[in-house]
């Protein structure tokens, strides 16, 4: 629609606390989708929307019908003023820089092949073909102002594999070869990837946190690959991001 009022007196639920962000997201398009200008016409012009006899109509159906200064598409439901003129003038001449490709369908598109779209095959092979994570790439996140600094010192360390680790100690002949099991007692090396990831115990905690903030992802193969793909894997906003990182 035009104005992008979309769900207008629709049924579509976004479930509330039990429904997937992305499906939260998803739905929030229904408050308006700005395809436009960053702003939802419906917003922006909200004078001229309260007095539209159109709302219902799609972009297609307006620019078809001809949206410029003498289209056919405006219809109000009564005579406009002469500051409701000076908003629509406004609102023509934003249209009138868009290029509608009229034997395209406005859909989603899904960038690694966006003529077949999305498939389980599709996605796994974009997983596999993607290198692990760098370094740096984990370390580029593990600053992040609201982390105390002896955390985020605890996860360099981490990262770089410099933390006492019981594998690291007998490495060092700290301790002996036959006294590198887990500290939990299930009889494993305590190695930084099993104690933080891959410990029945200790690693137990990572699907209660998904749970709790609502996301999913495949296990990780390390440390540098879990902390990037903690982060990014669920896409969403700057801020949204910004949180998991700080998680």
């Amino acid at each position: 629609m035009v104005f992008l009022n979309l769900g207008l007196g629709g049924k579509v639920r976004d479930g509330g606390n039990r429904g997937s962000l992305w499906w939260r997201e998803i739905v929030c398009i229904r408050e308006g989708d700005p395809w436009v200008d960053g702003i939802p016409l419906w917003e922006q012009f909200g004078c001229l929307f309260e007095l539209a006899d159109t709302k219902s109509r799609s972009v297609a159906e307006m620019f078809s019908l001809g949206w410029g200064i003498d289209g056919e598409a405006w219809q109000w439901k009564r005579q406009l003023r002469a500051w409701d003129e000076e908003m629509l003038w406004e609102c023509q001449t934003l249209l009138s820089n868009l290029s509608l490709q009229v034997q395209s369908l406005h859909r989603w598109q899904r960038q690694p092949d966006p003529v077949i779209g999305y498939t389980v095959q599709g996605a796994y092979q974009l997983l596999t073909a993607q290198d692990s994570a760098t370094m740096a790439d984990a370390e580029n996140l593990i600053w992040h102002p609201q982390v105390p600094l002896k955390v985020s010192i605890f996860a360099w360390r981490l990262h770089r594999d410099r933390l006492p680790k019981k594998a690291n100690l007998v490495v060092r002949d700290v301790l002996s070869t036959a006294a590198d099991s887990c500290v939990f007692g299930c009889g494993a090396a305590e190695s930084a990837h099993h104690i933080f990831l891959s410990c029945s115990i200790s690693g137990s905690i990572w699907p209660l946190v998904r749970s709790w903030i609502d996301i999913t992802s495949v296990d990780s193969t390390s440390l540098h690959d879990h902390f990037v793909q903690f982060t990014y894997s669920s896409g969403g906003s700057r801020v949204r991001r910004s949180f998991l990182q700080l998680i």
